[in-house]
């Protein structure tokens, strides 16, 4: 897969795409960019952060070898030999109660495009989330999205069936020797048949089990900590591979994320935008120095 083909899956979630010297960037939130793919390590060119500033991004964040930026982490599987005993033990005592009455296999895509985006609200709704991710919980947007990954060779859709009604799914994505996991969300009705837990176990054992797949990726680490997640990921076998991670801020933005200025500004997104806060004040905890200059010229 080519940088351009992933570009119609990034589209179809709504996201702003812009095509560096170096990868995609992203815009998930108003003015904030992101490389992709995450797992690639990214080396600015000269004057690239200054064009991606004058194009209106406010924040870059991107992945980058260790020695050059904050240290962090991704959550990957590339365990070859995974299996059973490569989980926690209540995680490995939970699938084996449900795995036989709990069943995955390849979910159709006009079936996901029918019962995702509930199990979408369920997930959202249980944990208490701001989503500034439309598409997940705008049916007709929803119903887009699927279209557009149904015609996407390097996307699978798997789902975890109870009594023949999907209670939980996952799509993964492949590119170069790895495989992302995207949305493995689950519906709240059926948690007590922990359809996560067999669902990612049998995905990530299939997928390993490919010649072409030497690691599945669980996404990177939050600057925002989510203990529970980060239980959840390691109890199913996952490991923390460091990696280097740096956030760019445009020089003229900088004194809305420090001092009064970051104060107020919280508080101005807390009553017109809460799904900004968290991303607000995890950036303005993670400033490094911009050495560039912005040039004038458009």
């Amino acid at each position: 897969m080519k940088l351009r083909e992933l570009c119609r899956f990034a589209e179809a979630q709504g996201m702003r795409i812009i095509e560096g010297e170096s990868c995609l960037w992203v815009e998930k939130r108003k003015f904030f960019l992101e490389s992709l793919p995450q797992h690639r390590r990214v080396q600015l060119q000269p004057g690239e952060a200054s064009r991606l500033f004058r194009r209106g991004a406010g924040v870059i964040r991107y992945t980058c070898d260790e020695t050059e930026g904050s240290s962090s982490f991704e959550y990957v599987w590339d365990d070859k030999n995974y299996g059973l005993e490569s989980l926690a033990k209540d995680a490995k005592r939970n699938i084996r109660r449900n795995i036989e009455s709990c069943i995955v296999r390849p979910v159709d895509y006009k079936l996901l495009s029918e019962k995702g985006c509930a199990i979408n609200r369920s997930v959202l709704e249980r944990q208490g989330r701001h989503t500034s991710q439309s598409f997940l919980t705008d049916p007709t947007l929803w119903e887009k999205y699927i279209c557009v990954c149904e015609g996407l060779p390097f996307i699978e859709a798997f789902g975890a069936f109870v009594n023949n009604q999907l209670c939980a799914y996952s799509l993964t994505l492949r590119m170069d020797d790895y495989c992302y996991t995207y949305h493995p969300f689950a519906s709240t009705d059926y948690l007590k048949h922990y359809p996560m837990n067999v669902l990612i176990y049998s995905l990530v054992k299939e997928m390993l089990g490919r010649p072409d797949v030497s690691c599945v990726s669980y996404g990177l680490a939050s600057f925002a900590p989510r203990p529970s997640l980060e239980r959840f990921k390691l109890a199913m076998g996952c490991r923390k591979r460091p990696i280097g991670r740096r956030v760019l801020i445009h020089p003229l933005a900088r004194p809305l994320f420090s001092g009064p200025g970051a104060w107020i500004t919280e508080k101005v997104l807390q009553r017109v935008k809460p799904g900004l806060l968290e991303d607000f004040a995890t950036f303005s905890q993670s400033l490094q120095p911009v050495a560039t200059e912005i040039p004038t010229e458009a």
